[in-house]
């Protein structure tokens, strides 16, 4: 009978001592938390080749719910001031369609609004996701260790932002739906009524004019992601890239979605102001 007594120091010990002591696989990895070339060895070993399969069981493998309970607290306040500078300038002070004399004020209304939207957004889904993290990571600490006090406060914190940001809710800008409502509706009832311009000429001007807006449109929610972009980066990027990898082993930061909103707003708008309509054009003219 193999006596445990005999068994070597957990921090000696070799893969084939280990192997003898534990067949489970997570069990072996968290005895080589920490030790990053051990862990990849012993990926390697069972032939654990997918990226996303290796981050997992790497994650898994921690043996503390903060990798740098030091920092913690200084970490999470740094986001904490970064959020409410965002929520506070991230989408004033546009400078957009300054050249354009006195309509330079409505397109600076219309390029915050986007702005507005995407920073809105972005705040409020940094809110829920460090609630969650703090909240998972509280459960997995030790009962009234100093990782579970520290998690528990900042908990608070978290669902206290979830709380705030709640009240600043808002849709879709207003004029980028309406923007795309619009020359649908008029499309499909051309297509439905049969209608044509009795002159080539006042159809052509009506296509232009309809690309024109289109352009319009898009330029506006170009600029206004852009701009939440860079405000989203230059405040919370650098305190959200550091708390987590203070809290370690949880994967990426949650990204702001202003290139994805403006290409698919942008896509949207060319399709129903140039796109349709030039298909429906070509569709009663045949």
């Amino acid at each position: 009978m193999h006596d445990p007594s005999a068994n070597p120091p957990l921090e000696t010990a070799t893969a084939e001592d280990l192997d003898e002591l534990y067949d489970n696989p997570l069990e072996r990895l968290q005895l080589l938390a920490g030790d990053d070339t051990a862990i990849a060895a012993f990926l390697d070993e069972i032939d654990v080749h997918s990226p996303r399969e290796r981050e997992m069981l790497a994650e898994i493998a921690r043996s503390t719910p903060l990798a740098r309970p030091d920092r913690f607290e200084a970490d999470h306040r740094r986001v904490v001031v970064a959020l409410e500078s965002l929520r506070r300038h991230g989408h004033h002070g546009s400078r957009a369609g300054a050249g354009l004399g006195p309509g330079h004020n409505v397109i600076r209304f219309l390029v915050e609004l986007v702005a507005r939207y995407v920073v809105v957004t972005h705040v409020k889904k940094v809110a829920m996701n460090l609630r969650n993290l703090y909240w998972l990571r509280e459960m997995e600490a030790t009962d009234d260790s100093p990782e579970q006090r520290l998690l528990q406060q900042a908990r608070l914190d978290g669902q206290a932002l979830v709380e705030i940001t709640r009240s600043r809710e808002l849709g879709v800008p207003t004029f980028v739906l309406g923007g795309l409502l619009i020359p649908a509706g008029l499309s499909l009832w051309r297509l439905a009524s049969g209608f044509t311009f009795e002159h080539w000429w006042t159809a052509v001007l009506a296509g232009a004019a309809a690309v024109l807006v289109g352009l319009g449109i898009s330029w506006i929610v170009l600029h206004g992601a852009a701009l939440a972009g860079r405000r989203i980066r230059l405040s919370v990027g650098e305190p959200l890239r550091e708390l987590w990898l203070t809290v370690g082993a949880c994967g990426f930061p949650p990204k702001d979605q202003s290139r994805r909103f403006a290409v698919v707003a942008i896509s949207l708008t060319v399709g129903v102001w140039i796109v349709l309509p030039l298909l429906v054009t070509l569709s009663l003219a045949t």
